[in-house]
């Protein structure tokens, strides 16, 4: 196992380096319950800190009883955290933030080993386990090199374009640029209603939805 996961990760730094030597190891049930096992792993070390600090508690029977909170009274404590009204002290919570960002970063050069490596997870694990992994790290770690290979996943049919277009307009917006295939919906305060943006560019926006299988957007 522990081979797998470095081996999986330096070919990740590898395929990064020259995106046309994209390699495809033969996925066999044995590596994909093995694959499984990992991206489970990954998903219990992505919840490790997470809810300490939202919730500003430690104390593993106190944290448990204030995830039992019903959601708007959990949504407030989360606020109140955030204040630094109630919990632990902003010092702790730098230091969890700390924890968890290193496990982030390990965890999505992992789960980027095995995209590179034998393809996006595709049946043997639930596609929102991986994006969930992927989105819970810096914007700058998903950056254009990375697409290009989840980009190359929707053309073998690894990977949905519809699921590709969201992780791709989601990090847009985490990094204050224009959306490319407008596909996400936002909260609109005023209205209280959820709507999905009008392209900037149409022309160019219909030519990447196509690229990827999805429906051109009228006017």
């Amino acid at each position: 196992m522990k081979f797998l996961k470095f081996f999986t990760i330096f070919l990740f730094f590898s395929t990064l380096s020259n995106a046309q030597e994209k390699i495809h190891f033969k996925i066999t049930k044995d590596i994909k319950d093995s694959l499984r096992k990992e991206i489970e792993i990954m998903c219990v070390n992505d919840q490790k800190f997470r809810w300490q600090i939202m919730l500003g508690e430690i104390d593993s029977a106190k944290l448990a009883n204030l995830r039992n909170l019903d959601e708007l009274a959990q949504r407030q404590r989360m606020v109140d955290v955030m204040k630094d009204r109630v919990g632990i002290t902003k010092l702790q919570k730098d230091s969890l933030w700390v924890l968890q960002t290193f496990i982030d970063s390990t965890n999505f050069m992992r789960l980027s080993g095995i995209i590179s490596n034998y393809g996006f997870p595709k049946k043997y694990i639930e596609i929102w386990k991986v994006s969930t992994i992927l989105f819970h790290n810096s914007p700058t770690l998903m950056n254009e090199d990375f697409f290009k290979i989840l980009k190359e996943e929707v053309s073998v049919g690894n990977l949905l374009g519809m699921e590709y277009a969201i992780m791709y307009d989601r990090v847009q917006n985490e990094n204050h640029k224009p959306e490319l295939y407008y596909v996400n919906k936002h909260y609109n305060s005023t209205t209280k209603t959820t709507i999905i943006r009008k392209p900037i560019d149409l022309i160019a926006t219909n030519k990447a939805r196509k690229e990827i299988g999805l429906k051109k957007l009228k006017e």
